[in-house]
């Protein structure tokens, strides 16, 4: 986890390229998931599905921007947090994964009390704990 001090603005994740390539194929599909809670768990839920909605969809109605996409990630009733997916592939997968991590960033971190969690998620390595960063912002 990154450190910061509490005075400090929310960090925008920034791309883990051995994270990318360790993958069996570094053209292949990756996904970032987005942990999005707050305080008041039921707000957080709000400002992802209204940062989702406002994407625009493709024909089959995937939502997302130039070379990335978002699939919200289901929860149970006891959840705390939110979540979506941010997947990207191809030769740009890290501009991608970059973009659609920048796009949460800017759609959600303005929102006093809201934290995001950044998971690499690892679809070709042995079952652990993902890489994590931290980044939240709380009212000043």
């Amino acid at each position: 986890m990154a450190s910061r001090s509490p005075d400090t603005r929310c960090e925008r994740y920034v791309v883990d390229y051995d994270w990318l390539w360790r993958r069996r194929d570094p053209t292949d599909v990756a996904t970032l998931r987005v942990l999005v809670s707050h305080p008041t768990p039921r707000l957080a839920e709000h400002a992802l599905r209204r940062f989702v909605a406002e994407l625009p969809a493709d024909a089959r109605g995937v939502r997302g921007g130039g070379g990335w996409a978002v699939f919200p990630v289901g929860g149970g009733p006891s959840d705390t947090a939110s979540a979506v997916d941010i997947v990207s592939g191809g030769e740009d997968v890290a501009d991608g994964i970059q973009a659609g991590a920048d796009a949460v960033f800017n759609a959600l971190a303005r929102v006093d009390g809201i934290v995001l969690t950044w998971h690499q998620l690892q679809t070709d390595a042995a079952p652990g704990t993902p890489d994590v960063h931290m980044c939240s912002r709380t009212s000043q």
